[in-house]
């Protein structure tokens, strides 16, 4: 399974970084952040041929990773994306009651640079590994499916503003790829570092 053996490449990638950084400052974190998704129309291109398609949502991550140094490390997130909602026609067969959600783990190698003593900005890229949970009513025939991949190109940018020894605010733009569509997060969290 893609997902499973991306975990294990990433244990294994903070396991050898932490061996290689024993003289150099390593740093774990982790954090929750919440705020809103907002999915491209296209997610529901093949599912309905007019319409209207709502793709913004609440959305969280849970993340965690590690600096191996001042500058470079990596980080691993679980990021649900909520649901784009979608209703209209296809091909004059009437679809109500249209939902996508979508979840998965983000991936990412990290740069940060300090700005302050307190504020750090970042950027990062990665791979999106993507599971989505479609279902609708379709001429009053209930339907769903699932579909699964990965996809290379995740990047996002933000900053962290230390307030405490260990407690930071972050704040962050993330855009991630999907099969037929991208999805973009803007979330604002809790990181805790030590």
């Amino acid at each position: 399974m893609k997902i499973g053996n991306a975990l294990v490449g990433f244990a294994l990638l903070l396991a050898s970084a932490n061996a290689a950084a024993q003289a150099a400052a390593f740093t774990y974190f982790f954090g929750l952040s919440l705020g809103q998704s907002d999915i491209d129309q296209s997610i529901a291109s093949s599912l309905i041929s007019s319409g209207s398609i709502d793709g913004k949502d609440t959305a969280f991550k849970l993340y965690g990773g590690g600096f191996f140094g001042k500058h470079l490390g990596a980080e691993l997130a679980y990021i649900d994306l909520g649901e784009a909602s979608y209703g209209g026609d296809f091909f004059g067969a009437p679809v109500t009651d249209g939902k996508v959600a979508i979840w998965g783990y983000n991936i990412s190698a990290v740069a940060r640079f300090p700005v302050t003593p307190s504020l750090n900005v970042f950027g990062k890229v990665g791979v999106f590994l993507w599971e989505q949970d479609e279902s609708d009513v379709t001429a009053g025939t209930p339907s769903s499916r699932t579909a699964r991949g990965w996809e290379g190109g995740s990047f996002g940018i933000g900053a962290v503003w230390r307030f405490s020894g260990s407690l930071s605010a972050r704040v962050e733009w993330e855009q991630l790829p999907l099969d037929i569509a991208d999805a973009s997060l803007l979330s604002l969290g809790l990181q805790y570092s030590f």
